[in-house]
């Protein structure tokens, strides 16, 4: 059975995806800057990693044996979003890493409201973009999601599921952003996809398809 590596897995967003995951059966690397907490124990290992500071060569050490990566980790910018999120796509491809999933956000690579452009702003979508421009540079078999403002209410599981610039700026749970993940992660269709996502009027396994 295929192992899967979640990075930020002790966040809010992270430690959903790796729920949902467990949940669905997959053996699950959970990392995070602290050890996370995890609830299914035996579906579930454990590691940490400081991704302000990780070698490459360390992250790859992690990753052997690893079939799919999902990068939900966030924090600094600089050091977690653009430069932490670089790190693990080389030792994804050093450990041999088939699949890698990237959770960016809504507004990468798009027009913005106004109060969202200059200082902090520019900066967080800068790294994110420039994650993002390393991830497709890549070898690996990879899909970009980028959801909205990140709900902690419970999920709804409809959204909505389309390429870059062509929803609404909006909000989705966490919850159903893990559910897209799981979705996503093993559908051959989805790769070299990047999408926004939002709450919507679909059903996930529909929204999926229909983007695809």
């Amino acid at each position: 059975m295929s192992t899967v590596a979640v990075f930020g897995a002790s966040g809010q967003t992270g430690s959903r995806i790796v729920d949902r995951l467990a949940g669905d059966g997959r053996h699950v690397l959970a990392i995070g800057r602290r050890m996370p907490t995890v609830g299914r124990e035996e579906k579930v290992q454990t590691a940490s990693a400081d991704l302000t500071r990780t070698g490459v060569a360390e992250l790859a050490a992690l990753l052997t044996g690893v079939d799919a990566v999902v990068f939900a980790a966030a924090g600094d910018p600089l050091r977690v979003d653009r430069d932490g999120a670089l790190r693990v796509i080389e030792a994804a491809e050093r450990a041999g890493v088939r699949r890698f999933v990237l959770i960016s956000g809504m507004g990468v690579g798009r027009d913005r409201p106004a109060e969202y452009y200059g200082g902090f702003w520019s900066t967080y979508f800068g790294a994110k973009e420039a994650s993002e421009h390393g991830l497709r540079a890549s070898g690996l078999e990879w899909t970009i999601l980028q959801p909205g403002e990140l709900l902690n209410r419970a999920a709804t599981g409809r959204v909505a599921l389309a390429a870059t610039g062509t929803l609404p700026i909006g909000a989705v749970t966490r919850d159903d952003v893990a559910h897209v993940v799981v979705a996503v992660i093993d559908d051959d269709d989805a790769v070299g996809r990047t999408w926004e996502l939002v709450e919507g009027r679909h059903p996930i396994s529909e929204a999926v398809a229909r983007a695809i």
